[in-house]
């Protein structure tokens, strides 16, 4: 029953990112699947498949009630421009609307839709044109939370770090828009497990929003990854 309604959830999903024609140059068979990171460790893509997101039952917990902390990063989101589209990504769950979706969400047993997020821009350090990797945005997290300008994780909390327009994404060899859509992974930090999204700039806000909320959906119903 658990599997039945992941799929019937990342199905929805999927086809309204598909509608807005966001699938990558290369897929592969499945629309998570995990690939290599920096440090040889793994991470955990979202690509434009139109599959399920996977093929598997849930592995360990599943965060039912998740909490959304978002880090908007780069200086293009000083933009004026931009506030309307950090609105919405910074409240994923919140902007659902697709009743089929909620319903699925809700017999699963995930809840509390528009409980209270955070959000913030971290500007600096990342103006202009340039890549970041996966190790590279840990660090940005482990920073945050040592200087104390990010609230420490509880067992629910999901950060998903935006990029803005002139940061390009790389993952061990793959790169964002070629290979991936956004991935998600986890790594550990003063005694906490850090669960986080990646995702990169899309220039369709429609767009953006619905493949912020596959990985978010992902993260928080597989947060192991999956088949792990």
């Amino acid at each position: 029953m658990k599997l039945k309604l992941i799929l019937i959830v990342m199905v929805a999903v999927s086809a309204s990112v598909e509608a807005q024609e966001a699938k990558p140059r290369e897929s592969s068979d499945e629309q998570t699947q995990s690939v290599s990171n920096d440090d040889r460790g793994r991470a955990f893509i979202i690509t434009g498949d139109a599959q399920p997101l996977s093929a598997h039952s849930p592995h360990g917990r599943i965060v039912v009630e998740p909490q959304q902390n978002s880090i908007f990063l780069g200086r293009g989101w000083e933009a004026s421009s931009q506030r309307a589209r950090e609105q919405k990504l910074a409240n994923l769950l919140a902007n659902i609307n697709d009743q089929a979706q909620l319903s699925a969400l809700d017999e699963f047993g995930m809840k509390n839709f528009f409980a209270a997020t955070s959000s913030q821009e971290k500007l600096d350090d990342f103006a202009g044109d340039r890549s970041i990797s996966d190790l590279e945005i840990q660090g940005v997290l482990e920073g945050m939370l040592k200087d104390g300008s990010l609230q420490r994780p509880n067992p629910s909390t999901i950060y998903v770090v935006f990029l803005d327009q002139g940061m390009r994404s790389t993952l061990g060899t793959s790169i964002a828009g070629k290979h991936y859509l956004a991935y998600y992974n986890y790594f550990n930090a003063s005694g906490v497990k850090i669960h986080y999204v990646v995702a990169p700039f899309e220039a369709n806000q429609n767009t953006a929003y619905q493949i912020a909320l596959r990985a978010f959906l992902a993260a928080a119903l597989n947060p192991n990854g999956a088949g792990s």
